[in-house]
């Protein structure tokens, strides 16, 4: 009786191989969007994507609770999961430059409202009046 080849699809060694390279792509894309955060943020992403630092071991450290890493990782993988991030991040150039700093601080950072307008001497209301306009543009791209 003669068998077929195993397919590529079904070798262990090939299917490791691919699982592999896209969490090194993944793990890349992570760190491409990183640089826009927060230097704290920044250096937490580096240290578990680049340096393959588990959570549990920045906790230790850090002293602070793993759980707490745990969160913060997850968070900032959320945050950069945004698409209003993305856009951003790509685009932070071409957006009126009255609007670069809230969109520096509020979208890429992820600063509160209240923290972005102490941050930028702007009162709340022009802070919401430039995220209105910076999502608008977003939406209409």
């Amino acid at each position: 009786m003669i068998t077929a080849a195993p397919t590529a699809a079904a070798d262990p060694i090939v299917r490791t191989r691919h699982h592999l390279a896209s969490r090194r792509d993944a793990a890349d894309r992570v760190l491409e969007r990183a640089v826009h955060l927060a230097p704290a943020d920044r250096l937490l992403l580096e240290q578990v994507y680049r340096h393959g630092l588990s959570a549990a071991e920045v906790a230790r450290l850090t002293r602070q609770p793993t759980r707490t890493l745990q969160r913060r990782v997850q968070r900032l993988l959320t945050h950069l999961a945004d698409p209003l991030f993305a856009y951003v991040a790509a685009r932070l150039e071409l957006l009126p430059p009255e609007t670069h700093p809230v969109a520096q601080y509020a979208i890429l950072q992820g600063h509160s409202l209240r923290r972005t307008a102490r941050l930028t001497g702007q009162s709340l209301h022009r802070v919401r009046q430039h995220l209105d306009t910076i999502r608008t543009l977003a939406r209409h791209t």
